[in-house]
């Protein structure tokens, strides 16, 4: 079996069930990181922490002795960059990770620049693009981050037809373009904690781009008003499943997304993932069939889509079986590892 390497700025949700579905699958997997949070889930496998600035001859030494069949390059600042130049110099296979969209295709120059630069050309990308004519970046493949539920008690799952309506949102609650207070708006709009309930979560670190103390301050002066609103902080991942299981519906309101997992994750434990088209993960859905796409520039598209889902059961229950049913095909385990496996075959 193959060893895969992945490069990252830290062992984000998303790493979890891919390197869990490649290790089951019998493959060796190793994570090199910048650093490394406490809310981060190392049960599957404790990811190498090298810095922003790794010494060149540790980099080398530990290329030299594992030898991986491929290494998957995120941005790392220093780190990428040093294990971009070793691995080169050893020969050993590299693809590029972004986020940026599959529909996105890079120019001669930018080739050119990449080729100056020592930096891979082909890349792999989990942003699919959500214009089905658009023209694919010959250099890019798409891969996108598998999903899967993971075990819990019997009562754990919510009933889809019970009410009041679950609503979940992840993200961070410092940073504005996270929209939280677009989402509450919205849900106040259609009759708040008479009909639905909404839990917050997310960090409350202000190192992020973006930090805005105001906005914090208002998330939580909003739940002080509204005894329906929940906010719950600095979680780690190892309690989201009982979270996403509890839920009906799932809502990414963020605007500049590069991708947004949280909605995706959720459809495992057939939470309905309603995801506006600013993020990359909309293009994992059939909109109004497994998920719902918002544009979230466009006045009242939240409340508009989420206002089926809040009052009919029927639409609830049919929308979560299929965005299950997605999360256990598409996205499932099994379907990365073929794509892995794709990529190992050259």
């Amino acid at each position: 079996m193959a060893h895969i390497l992945f490069v990252v700025p830290r062992f984000h949700t998303n790493l979890f069930f891919a390197t869990r579905a490649l290790v089951q699958a019998g493959h060796r997997v190793s994570v090199l990181a910048v650093t490394a949070s406490e809310l981060e889930d190392h049960s599957i496998l404790e990811p190498a922490v090298l810095g922003d600035t790794p010494d060149r001859a540790v980099v080398a030494d530990l290329l030299a002795r594992d030898r991986p069949d491929l290494l998957l390059l995120r941005n790392s600042g220093g780190l990428s960059k040093v294990v971009g130049r070793e691995a080169r110099r050893q020969g050993l296979r590299l693809l590029a990770y972004d986020l940026k969209p599959l529909t996105q295709c890079r120019s001669l120059r930018k080739r050119l620049s990449l080729w100056m630069q020592g930096r891979p050309y082909q890349r792999v990308t989990p942003v699919r693009g959500l214009d089905p004519q658009a023209s694919l970046d010959a250099g890019a493949h798409y891969l996108p981050w598998p999903t899967a539920a993971l075990p819990l008690p019997d009562g754990a799952a919510r009933d889809m037809t019970a009410r009041p309506v679950q609503v979940l949102c992840v993200g961070k609650l410092a940073q504005v373009r996270k929209n939280q207070d677009k989402l509450i708006a919205a849900l106040v709009a259609l009759g708040g904690g008479a009909d639905v309930r909404l839990t917050l979560v997310g960090s409350t670190s202000r190192a992020i781009s973006g930090a805005d103390n105001a906005h914090f301050a208002a998330l939580n002066a909003a739940a002080a008003r509204h005894d329906w609103i929940t906010i719950r902080s600095d979680l780690p991942f190892a309690d989201m499943a009982r979270l996403y299981a509890a839920s009906h519906i799932c809502v990414l309101p963020s605007v500049g997304e590069p991708l947004g997992i949280a909605p995706v994750e959720g459809m495992a434990y057939g939470t309905i993932p309603v995801i506006s088209t600013q993020s990359g993960s909309a293009g994992y859905l059939t909109d109004g069939q497994d998920g719902m796409r918002v544009d979230m520039e466009q006045p009242g598209a939240l409340r508009a889509a989420l206002e089926p889902l809040v009052t009919s059961s029927a639409r609830r229950a049919a929308m979560s079986a299929a965005a299950r049913h997605t999360a256990e095909t598409e996205l499932s385990p099994e379907r990365f590892v073929q794509r892995v496996e794709a990529l190992l075959r050259g």
